[in-house]
């Protein structure tokens, strides 16, 4: 088997991986290659891979340390660090807001492998934005302003709503048994990717509450300019799924937004949360409590 071939989706991010099957053993010179062309693309699309469980875990494996369980997600029977994503006619997909996965948590995840298992026959389609080019794209003044501030990034931003609509689900357990530590974390606006090194932008719509230390208008305003970045088209690639579709993305270079244009009709995925890049080096929690 020879080395996969990177086919760019866009300038800013994305490239689609042809040349390999993702069910055979990954050598070490493939699991490299794959590595490398994370950090050059921060998204890696593959089609027609029918994974197993096993080649699904080994996959994310190769790139670091996985997440035993998905801490609001359920699991493939006899696979925990399988979650299961299922949008359904009694579950209706609410990812549909750019993100960074579990950011309102002291140590982020590195990164996701996610495979498709069924696909609406319209709509449905994942976005994902390179931070790096949002940052790139605001003024050198800008980006001096925002190296000194953190934002709190909060659970209940993004989950509050199972509170009070009463939906039980692993999500309303995690939160009603959070303690003050828990619920609330931060972060610097600007991050230092951990193993490049490039600076990126890291608020999100759905965990993001507010910039510390500063005026509140001052807060919504700067949030709205970072959003607002985030929506451009020009660092963004759209994928329209097809079944035993895989897709790889680094959780700090990106952010996603799942579209739930397909609703009610069904939508499931398995997902793989990897929690630690295993090329960078130690360092303490990206965050502290607010």
């Amino acid at each position: 088997m020879g080395l996969p071939v990177f086919q760019p989706l866009c300038k800013a991010i994305g490239a689609m991986v042809e040349g390999i099957d993702l069910n055979a053993d990954l050598s070490p010179d493939i699991a490299d290659a794959l590595y490398e062309g994370l950090m050059r693309y921060h998204t890696l699309v593959f089609r027609r891979q029918a994974l197993t469980p096993e080649a699904h875990i080994a996959l994310a494996e190769s790139f670091g340390p996985v997440v035993p369980f998905h801490p609001f997600y359920p699991s493939v029977e006899g696979h925990a660090p399988l979650a299961v994503i299922h949008d359904k006619q009694d579950s209706p997909p609410e990812n549909d807001t750019w993100h960074s996965d579990l950011s309102a948590t002291k140590a982020p995840p590195f990164g996701s492998v996610l495979h498709s298992k069924i696909i609406p026959p319209v709509g449905g389609d994942t976005l994902w934005c390179s931070m790096h080019a949002v940052y790139d794209s605001l003024s050198p003044a800008m980006q001096r302003y925002l190296q000194g501030l953190e934002a709190a990034h909060e659970l209940m931003s993004a989950y509050g709503h199972n509170l009070t609509n009463n939906k039980f689900d692993k999500r309303t357990e995690s939160l009603r048994n959070a303690s003050a530590e828990e619920l609330s974390v931060r972060h610097p606006v600007v991050m230092v990717h951990p193993t490049t090194g490039r600076p990126l932008i890291y608020v999100n719509g759905a965990y993001t509450a507010r910039i510390l230390d500063v005026p509140e208008s001052e807060s919504r305003r700067i949030l709205d300019t970072l959003y607002a970045a985030t929506d451009n088209p020009h660092f963004s690639f759209r994928l329209h799924w097809e079944p035993d579709t895989v897709v790889i993305w680094d959780n700090y270079a990106t952010q996603h937004l799942a579209l739930r244009d397909h609703y009610p009709q069904p939508r499931k995925v398995q997902r793989v949360t990897i929690a630690k890049d295993r090329r960078a080096a130690p360092q303490r929690a990206l965050a502290k409590a607010v």
